[in-house]
């Protein structure tokens, strides 16, 4: 496996450049223009003493669609974006893999060192800091908007996924190898990433942001008018198996729609994360609230063409069972940690 310790920004830049950077009025270009189109290079991005761009150390090849209305819309694109990915890498070599955290290695050290602007900066920005963890880990962000919602509306919902995501995240957990061997965890992303990383953020008017947040911080003030009302969640593992986007997406959106009157949380509950990181579905309260969240998504989906896709949720949480633990039952057949393609949905 190639990752940041042999991997250059030239070589990973090379895939998206073959793609071509169409660029899209509703997606954030970023302020190094790296994000320009609907596939970039993520990475740590390292800057000299003065903030002049230096270099992206690459931790890997992000797809990301336009808004576009419904969860099987919304998957046609992903589709033909992660084909033409998969067949712009395979050009030199390259299979992608996805999986929750690097298999191989427990580290990310910057080298060098950051400098003092570097320092500064990450201090002014919470969202570059972390990099230990944010190198190492790698999971989709599944974003959810609708035209009537107000930035009352996204916060209230952002706030309830927070509170309810240690529930949420064992559907997806695919992060249970360390360097090279199975990990104490059935998610070391989850584990290692909550309270140092958001749960969910969302989008709304400057004017709606506290001047003052917990962090890491949840509200945000939207970079270009298309992005209000954005409510992006970010807890989940990276996807290994090809029907969990439909049916993680069918999740959130169902809770987003029903709004029940569950706790809210403006930071996630990092304990209860860890616990659920090792024990899943075994532990009784997060059985129980996953599927609580399960029958209030169910109850509004189902007067639409999405409710079967809920059904690979239903089934792992009667099974007690994560993508994780298949991971590692492949683990046990073969002794080789298994790197899963990467879906197209």
């Amino acid at each position: 496996m190639q990752d940041f310790r042999t991997l250059t920004f030239a070589r990973t830049q090379a895939i998206v450049q073959r793609l071509g950077h169409t660029a899209h009025p509703e997606l954030t270009r970023g302020d190094l223009g790296i994000k320009a189109g609907h596939w970039y290079v993520e990475g740590d991005e390292r800057f000299d003493a003065f903030g002049r761009f230096v270099d992206c150390i690459p931790k890997g090849l992000e797809t990301r669609t336009p808004p576009t209305e419904g969860v099987a819309t919304t998957l046609a694109v992903l589709a033909r974006q992660t084909a033409a990915l998969v067949g712009a890498a395979a050009v030199d070599g390259y299979r992608l893999t996805s999986i929750g955290w690097n298999p191989f290695t427990d580290t990310y050290l910057p080298h060098p060192a950051y400098n003092r602007w570097e320092s500064a900066m990450r201090k002014a920005h919470p969202e570059f800091t972390a990099s230990d963890v944010y190198m190492m880990s790698f999971g989709p962000d599944l974003n959810l908007s609708h035209p009537e919602w107000t930035d009352d509306d996204v916060i209230d919902i952002a706030r309830l996924l927070t509170a309810l995501s240690p529930a949420l995240v064992p559907f997806a957990f695919s992060a249970p190898f360390v360097e090279g061997r199975p990990a104490p965890q059935l998610s070391r992303r989850t584990a290692l990433r909550t309270g140092r990383r958001p749960a969910v953020r969302v989008f709304v008017a400057p004017g709606s942001v506290p001047t003052r947040q917990r962090r890491p911080a949840l509200i945000h003030p939207a970079r270009i008018p298309a992005e209000r009302g954005r409510i992006e969640f970010k807890a989940f593992d990276a996807i290994v198996e090809p029907m969990s986007y439909a049916a993680l997406l069918a999740l959130l959106a169902g809770i987003a729609v029903a709004r029940p009157p569950w706790p809210r949380a403006d930071v996630p509950d990092a304990s209860a994360h860890a616990t659920v990181a090792i024990r899943g579905f075994d532990d009784r309260e997060v059985a129980h609230a996953a599927g609580e969240a399960l029958r209030c998504a169910g109850g509004v989906v189902r007067a639409t063409d999405t409710s079967a896709m809920l059904e690979p949720l239903h089934r792992a949480l009667r099974d007690r069972r994560t993508p994780a633990h298949r991971l590692l039952d492949a683990y046990t057949t073969t002794g080789v940690v298994p790197l899963p393609p990467v879906v197209v949905a």
